[in-house]
């Protein structure tokens, strides 16, 4: 499949609502590699929480109306994935992190691997 310019695309669909802007990069870096353009809004929007309704305020990916099929296979993978990667480690913050992940996503705190389940 062919790359296409984002000033090419006619219509955009959203594909995906992330956790946060970490994730959206996460899933972004996936459809780019397999040749999926890809649209994030509301990054930068975190800090209305409270002001705006919630699903205002999440990261959304949006990608091309002729790529969205390809890219809801691509999504549904993922969080497959995520399913069945059990969370290993409680962060000192209190969030639970995947085995596979060296520091917290939340407060980007290193594993303390005498923690480690």
């Amino acid at each position: 499949m062919e790359l296409l310019h984002p000033a090419d695309v006619q219509q955009w669909q959203r594909l995906y609502q992330a956790a946060n802007t970490f994730e959206a990069g996460l899933v972004q870096g996936l459809l780019q590699h397999a040749a999926v353009t890809v649209r994030i809004s509301g990054e930068y929007l975190a800090g209305a929480a409270g002001e705006l309704p919630l699903n205002d305020v999440g990261v959304q990916l949006w990608v091309p109306q002729q790529q969205f099929t390809t890219a809801q296979r691509i999504i549904s993978r993922y969080l497959q994935q995520l399913q069945h990667e059990p969370a290993q480690w409680l962060c000192s913050c209190g969030e639970l992190n995947y085995q596979s992940f060296d520091m917290c996503w939340s407060c980007l705190q290193d594993k303390d691997e005498t923690k480690s389940q």
